[in-house]
């Protein structure tokens, strides 16, 4: 897919964030629509579910189109129908961390993230009228040390923003997302057999002390939804060993209401061969995403299928509803 139709696709989904629906559907690259307030037509010039969460497209993300940003249905470009949705505001600040695995068998996936995804999605994020800012932070998949990534393979980031993560004033901020995506590892305490290859956990680890109130500290804001990304082509394998439960309960602990967190797992849905090279069935990732689910925050997108740019586009709607049912931190 060209950058341009995925870019463009991801600007007008992201916008969901800023008007905000109610209905729901399921979205699968080709499948049924991604959950939003309306209905669209699927790739093959049916009609799909759901649709974007203008609610307009439904099967492939860049099939039928339907909705406008103000919540008026369209006909579908590929023969699906529009519906009408609601446009309230929602959140007004976001902070995304994106944990990689960095072994060896990442290489495709690495390269995708640095070349198409992370530019692509710093640029629809800059698209966004209704949110203040955002913050985006980088870290591989080992939690020793779960300090934020300020530098890639190729020397230093230089953040704009001077501090350990990315800030949305940038006026460099695909080069930062790039930067960032090249993963730097050296200094990382992980042996590589398996303990690195937990990216969910250290995120935790990250947003907790001793991490939270040193290098990390001032990351996470009361007043901003917590976008939390964690991809391997193994399985979430903490050490020492946690259930899924525990991983979800660290998170929410770090914002305080399960509702202002939104995990996307991305991994194996089973053993497989597939665009990326193998990967394991990522069991236990899939089951973190269950106990997000449970509140409607928890998203996983198949390793397997490829096409990354879609779990992320796709991730939209959890995001969108998150953002409709925000409540701050009070300390």
């Amino acid at each position: 897919m060209e950058l341009r139709a995925w870019c463009a696709a991801l600007c007008a989904g992201i916008m969901g964030l800023v008007g905000c629906g109610d209905s729901s559907g399921q979205n699968q690259s080709g499948g049924a629509g991604a959950s939003g307030p309306g209905s669209g037509g699927t790739a093959g010039g049916g009609q799909g579910q759901g649709g974007d969460i203008f609610g307009g497209q439904g099967g492939d993300p860049f099939g039928g189109q339907g909705g406008d940003p103000f919540g008026n249905g369209n006909g579908g470009a590929n023969g699906g129908t529009g519906s009408s949705g609601s446009n309230t505001m929602g959140c007004e600040h976001v902070d995304v961390v994106f944990a990689l695995d960095n072994s060896q068998s990442m290489d495709e996936e690495k390269e995708e993230m640095r070349d198409v995804v992370f530019p692509a999605f710093a640029r629809a994020l800059l698209q966004i009228g209704g949110i203040k800012d955002f913050r985006a932070a980088v870290l591989d998949a080992c939690p020793r040390p779960a300090n934020f990534h300020t530098r890639g393979a190729a020397g230093e980031c230089s953040f704009q923003s001077q501090k350990p993560w990315m800030d949305s004033s940038s006026s460099e901020i695909e080069r930062e997302f790039q930067c960032a995506a090249d993963l730097y590892a050296e200094d990382v305490e992980c042996s590589g057999d398996s303990d690195d290859e937990q990216p969910a956990s250290a995120v935790a680890a990250s947003l907790e002390p001793p991490f939270s109130t040193g290098d990390n500290e001032g990351f996470l804001r009361d007043d901003a939804l917590l976008v939390v990304v964690a991809i391997t082509d193994e399985d979430e394998q903490p050490v020492p060993a946690q259930r899924p439960q525990e991983i979800h309960d660290r998170l929410v602990a770090a914002k305080g209401e399960a509702k202002n967190v939104v995990f996307l797992g991305i991994g194996g849905r089973e053993d497989c061969d597939g665009v990326y090279g193998s990967a394991d069935e990522a069991d236990n990732l899939q089951r973190l995403v269950d106990t997000f689910a449970a509140d409607d925050r928890g998203f996983f997108w198949d390793l397997c299928a490829g096409r990354l740019e879609d779990g992320l586009t796709n991730a939209l709607t959890a995001i969108e509803e998150a953002c409709t049912e925000f409540v701050p931190t009070v300390n």
